[in-house]
């Protein structure tokens, strides 16, 4: 990511460094060298060099789109979302985006997103479900492709009955992997929920990649059903899960 946000003035760096050595032999060198003459020019090039390539830097980075955690997402990017899914799994396990838009208008906390500009290189799916959804989540026989708002449950509401948490999506694209990303949009995710996190009791995961599965792996849950659309469940206990989230370092992979 270093490099390819700084490639332009790490090549007029390096450039800018070769020639200003090769300036400093050509006058100092040989039977008429004048070697304070070379040391003065060597000076006076990497000065220009570090200064040209610094302004090079900051020019590029104000007309280049930065990656941040979007303010407020639109149906738009609910449709980038499933074109990055549909790079993974098939659109029977993709939930509409019209659909997933929905859940977001009604509940914003429901979608954590990251963009590179205006365009969405990563997300997360977390809130609570209905416990005969989560059920049904939980013996195999439920799809969240076909999940619509009325099985969302409004975590303000009924203060004293428990919720049950489904993380319904996590997807990062390959080049902003490794960055930490992924648990950073967790975090988020989670913080969400600290007002309601001791009625949060279980959380389950409906995994179509080997991909999704090896993340549930590292963040702690464990599998409980094959479903009946071949993806691979996992649970755990919610405060299990937000220890891992706040325990998570570094991950060689984010899914």
């Amino acid at each position: 990511m270093f490099w390819q946000a700084n490639k332009s003035s790490i090549m007029v760096l390096l450039l800018g460094v070769v020639a200003a050595f090769t300036a400093y032999f050509i006058i100092g060198s040989g039977k008429n060298g004048n070697i304070e003459l070379a040391k003065q020019v060597l000076a006076t090039s990497l000065c220009v060099v570090l200064f040209a390539a610094a302004l090079l830097s900051f020019i590029l980075a104000k007309k280049s789109p930065t990656l941040r955690i979007a303010d407020e997402l639109t149906e738009q990017h609910f449709e980038q979302m499933a074109a990055l899914e549909a790079q993974y799994y098939g659109e029977d396990n993709i939930t509409p985006p019209a659909e997933a838009y929905r859940w977001y208008q009604r509940y914003p906390a429901t979608t954590i997103a990251a963009v590179m500009g205006e365009q969405i290189v990563a997300f997360v799916n977390l809130f609570p479900v209905k416990a005969d959804i989560y059920e049904a989540l939980r013996n195999g026989s439920f799809n969240d492709h076909t999940l619509t708002l009325d099985g969302l449950v409004d975590p303000q509401a009924a203060p004293e009955e428990p919720l049950h948490m489904f993380l319904c999506c996590v997807l990062t694209e390959p080049a902003y992997r490794g960055l930490g990303l992924t648990r950073h949009l967790l975090s988020l995710a989670i913080e969400h929920y600290e007002p309601v996190q001791h009625r949060c009791q279980r959380i389950i995961t409906d995994n179509v990649t080997p991909e999704g599965a090896e993340f549930s792996r590292r963040y702690g849950f464990e599998q409980v059903q094959t479903s009946s659309h071949d993806s691979l469940i996992f649970e755990q206990d919610y405060a299990s899960f937000v220890s891992h989230v706040h325990g998570a370092r570094q991950m060689e992979v984010d899914s």
